[in-house]
């Protein structure tokens, strides 16, 4: 049987439960005593995107992922 990949263009379509159980591995995999504290939310900063394109757009741009001087935002899918 063939598995079905997901896009960036497709990010939304995960469900957050599935987000969340990821989320939980990482923070697993990696030690972390908790995935949520105080003024810190592995699991909201990855849900939300995920979920949300615009704050998807604002995250990359911050993060220098994308370079709204250079990089076409409105053809972004993700």
């Amino acid at each position: 049987m063939e598995k079905y990949l997901i896009h960036s263009n497709e990010f939304h379509l995960i469900a957050p439960e599935k987000i969340h159980t990821a989320v939980e591995q990482m923070v697993d995999t990696l030690g972390l005593a908790a995935g949520s504290t105080y003024h810190f939310d592995l699991y909201r900063v990855v849900e939300t995107y995920f979920s949300d394109l615009e704050r998807r757009k604002e995250m990359n741009i911050l993060l220098g992922i994308t370079n709204p001087d250079t990089d076409n935002i409105d053809d972004y899918d993700g």
